[in-house]
């Protein structure tokens, strides 16, 4: 079980130190698992005003970028097996292959079948250098499945 309670408060960028900050939250959360309890404390800051995201409304922003950044790391983790691949020197290697995994994710997004995995996907594309370029080239509207 998890109680989550969010305290925000409308800010001056300056009292931040943050450009564009409008509010800042502190997030409090309460989780009990197997009988033990935690508490933990986060800080949020966003450029929104308090009419344009009430404290309601930050919560849920901040429970939904979870699941989009779970989803992601799942298919770049799981199916890339990134965490094993991605050894560098340099972290400008690094930068530049993280770069290319997360370009790599969304042109499967946008072009695999229903319910096809990421591997398969990839797997089948090694062959498709132009395609894939043609692909990156056009906008998203004008792309015809």
């Amino acid at each position: 079980m998890e109680i989550r309670q969010l305290v925000t408060r409308e800010v001056q960028p300056a009292q931040l130190g943050l450009i564009g900050a409008s509010q800042v939250g502190r997030l409090d959360k309460q989780r009990t698992q197997k009988g033990k309890t935690t508490d933990t404390q986060m800080w949020l800051t966003t450029s929104r005003a308090l009419e344009e995201l009430p404290p309601l409304a930050f919560l849920s922003a901040r429970r939904q970028e979870w699941g989009i950044e779970n989803g992601l790391h799942y298919v770049l983790d799981v199916s890339a097996d990134e965490d094993r691949r991605l050894k560098v020197r340099t972290l400008n290697s690094l930068r530049v292959l993280t770069l290319l995994s997360r370009l790599s994710v969304a042109l499967w997004k946008r072009s695999r079948r229903k319910r096809q995995s990421y591997y398969s996907w990839r797997e089948q594309q090694k062959a498709r250098c132009d395609w894939l370029l043609q692909l990156m080239r056009t906008a998203p509207s004008k792309v015809k499945w």
